[in-house]
């Protein structure tokens, strides 16, 4: 899905092509007409070079067109044509006019009818949705193949084989448990994700897999209608944890851990608090902030794969 350092230049206007665009409601002229008024210089549109197809940015060129323009800059892009309409969903759920949760939601059923190979992380990474909500809409679509692979974030193909992918990183972890989780992970064919929490359920000395050990189709059922585990089953209670973590002076002498003290602070609500939150958040800004919010999200996990790598090889140093 990536692509880099594509060419800028300017293109003539009557070269191109409308987009493929997950917009339900088309041009927006309301929204052209404020562009219009804009003194600035505006960004480059996207344009596919091989076909000449806008791929991002058609009310600007609508804007461009009204105010006479011959040619407007784009970013022209080398890619297979298949992957327009997904790299048009992606650069249109974060720019000046995202898309509605409802063209996201179309947007990710229409990525599953005609890629249905792409893991539902993937397809949630691009059009701005949770995973989630993207296995709600590849059952509702009736596109649940069961093929033998997904395509996971990363663009490679992983085994969907989840039951026997726990096992090995199970066997695995016993026999080396300083390995890293990115390791585990990409030696069982498995998400860092479900990789992290074989890891943990080790630590607690239960079995790699939930409940002890399942059928793949329980496990997947499991998966897509996930129950909610009771407190008891983890190490610490998170309230009980950051209190912990508050009184101990190796964190609390330091510029870095007050940082971490004070975000871990800004984030430890309970259900009831984040609702209320949810309830009164303007309509206008619930599309904005829930994608920063899962943006945020992400650097979170990233933050903490980063922490329990660098616990490795500490580890490591000191044997």
């Amino acid at each position: 899905m990536g692509f880099a350092a594509p060419e800028r230049r300017a293109v003539p206007i009557d070269s191109l092509i409308p987009a493929d665009s997950p917009r339900m409601k088309g041009i927006d002229q309301g929204h052209v007409d404020i562009l219009n008024e804009v003194e600035a210089r505006l960004p480059p549109i996207v344009v596919h070079r091989p076909t000449w197809r806008v791929v991002d940015g058609m009310h600007r060129l609508d804007a461009a067109r009204r105010r006479g323009d011959t040619t407007i800059d784009a970013y022209l892009l080398d890619v297979p044509e298949h992957e327009l309409f997904a790299i048009s969903v992606r650069l249109n759920t974060a720019h000046g006019m995202p898309l509605s949760y409802a063209e996201r939601v179309a947007a990710a059923g229409r990525l599953l009818r005609e890629n249905p190979e792409m893991s539902d992380r993937y397809v949630a990474v691009v059009a701005g949705l949770s995973a989630r909500t993207v296995a709600r809409v590849r059952r509702s679509t009736g596109e649940d193949p069961h093929l033998n692979a997904r395509i996971g974030m990363d663009g490679k193909v992983h085994p969907r084989g989840v039951a026997q992918g726990r096992e090995r990183a199970g066997r695995m972890l016993t026999e080396r448990p300083d390995a890293s989780l990115r390791e585990v992970a990409r030696a069982a064919g498995i998400s860092l994700g479900t990789a992290h929490d074989v890891k943990m359920r080790l630590l607690r000395g239960e079995d790699p897999m939930p409940n002890g050990g399942r059928s793949m189709a329980v496990e997947q059922q499991s998966r897509q209608n996930p129950a909610r585990a009771p407190r008891d089953a983890l190490p610490l209670p998170t309230a009980e944890l950051l209190k912990r973590l508050r009184r101990d002076p190796a964190l609390r002498s330091t510029e870095s851990g007050r940082v971490v003290l004070r975000l871990l602070a800004m984030h430890d609500l309970d259900t009831s608090a984040w609702t209320s939150i949810v309830m009164n958040l303007p309509t206008h800004c619930t599309d904005a902030v829930a994608m920063l919010a899962r943006q945020s999200a992400l650097r979170w996990t990233q933050f903490a794969d980063q922490l329990e790598e660098e616990a490795v090889t500490r580890t490591r140093t000191a044997e």
